[in-house]
């Protein structure tokens, strides 16, 4: 029997849950589910995806008053919006993604008595915010109204059942992440950006993504190089608040000649084809995306080990792992790839194994039919 979902997301910034429903949403349909997208607004200076996500079929509505941060006015206006579009549309499930969409989005199919499910893309409950009692508190009581919950990652899973205790284990559900390989992969054969032609054939070239704020850590990745031997170059793309002063610690430490910072750019797939590596060194992770582009196209990666990230990459396998917030062994793990070019080589083979079994759009659109099945059913 067809089923129609309405999902819910905070906004739409050049991000991975963005780059899971380009894969998932076009692909639902062929499991009898359809229905359409509801976004918020991105914040000042965030490049906007959508259009990406009409370019698949998605059919998306706009609420500008669904936004990032505690606004009490334009909460209630965003709240009061979803509840009328789910009254609307009258799905059988409703999903919601990200944090404020995953607790405005709830309260809403609560109030309309749909059933929701929601997807935990990081581990906002490890925020400073859970010190004091309150993040987990909040999800706790969002966790009594919500019919089922995705984890990107075992790891997540342990956190949400075991560790916060949020949900019952029969309600958080590991759906691995997914996206279109074969798509990124026809991207990434785009010519070789100029920058990353490196006029040192010698030094293998590193590349770091995401946004420049604190928890992706990005001045330690900075200190790294400077603590490093010297034998490898790094590219860091990606905009955000922590860029200028990143950008002046390069500069101090005369570190131009090793570390490039050309910003955000339209598309990462040729920068990461012409890369000998990924790095992130973020504080916090869930389940990023960027790893899994990596691995399929055979390039090896240095994580460090919070979040998912460890259930992503095998150490000494598929990858390297650091700890977090130290940049002396991340100085050692990019030291030793630079230097072992069969190690490299041979990581990145590993990583390209079975790529698309685990983490295609296909298995993740299957997989979450067969949730919404199973929770319409309950």
């Amino acid at each position: 029997m067809p089923g129609t979902v309405l999902r819910i997301i905070t906004r739409l910034n050049l991000g991975g849950p963005l780059r899971q429903l380009t894969g998932l949403v076009p692909r639902l349909p062929e499991h009898r589910w359809d229905g359409p997208v509801i976004a918020g607004r991105v914040e000042r200076h965030e490049p906007d995806g959508g259009r990406a996500l009409e370019d698949v079929g998605a059919r998306l509505l706009r609420v500008r008053a669904l936004k990032r941060g505690i606004d009490p006015s334009a909460d209630a206006r965003a709240f009061r919006i979803l509840l009328a579009a789910i009254r609307h549309h009258r799905p059988d499930v409703v999903h919601t993604h990200t944090g404020k969409a995953g607790a405005l989005g709830r309260l809403a199919a609560r109030a309309a008595g749909v059933p929701a499910v929601h997807t935990y893309h990081g581990h906002h409950l490890e925020s400073a915010l859970l010190k004091a009692g309150l993040a987990r508190y909040a999800e706790k009581l969002l966790g009594r109204i919500t019919a089922a919950a995705v984890c990107l990652t075992p790891r997540q899973q342990r956190d949400v059942v075991d560790v916060h205790r949020v949900l019952p284990p029969e309600r958080a559900h590991v759906i691995g992440p997914g996206m279109d390989l074969a798509a990124f992969r026809a991207r990434a054969r785009k010519p070789r950006p100029p920058a990353m032609a490196s006029p040192d054939p010698e030094r293998p070239h590193f590349l770091w993504t995401g946004r420049f704020v604190a928890v992706k850590d990005p001045a330690r990745l900075v200190e790294a190089v400077a603590l490093s031997e010297g034998r490898f170059r790094v590219t860091m793309l990606g905009q955000g608040p922590l860029l200028p002063g990143v950008r002046a610690t390069v500069r101090a430490h005369s570190l131009e000649d090793r570390i490039d910072l050309p910003g955000a750019v339209e598309d990462v797939a040729p920068w990461l084809a012409a890369a000998d590596g990924l790095v992130l060194c973020s504080r916090s992770e869930g389940a990023p995306l960027s790893v899994i582009e990596a691995m399929a196209l055979g390039k090896p990666v240095v994580v460090t080990t919070v979040g998912g990230l460890p259930d992503l990459v095998a150490h000494e396998r598929t990858g390297l792992w650091v700890p977090p917030r130290d940049a002396l062994p991340l100085a050692h793990a990019l030291d030793r790839l630079a230097d072992d070019a069969a190690l490299r080589l041979a990581l990145g083979r590993e990583a390209a194994t079975g790529v698309d079994d685990r983490f295609g759009a296909d298995r993740l659109a299957a997989e979450t039919a067969a949730l919404y099945e199973q929770v319409v059913a309950s």
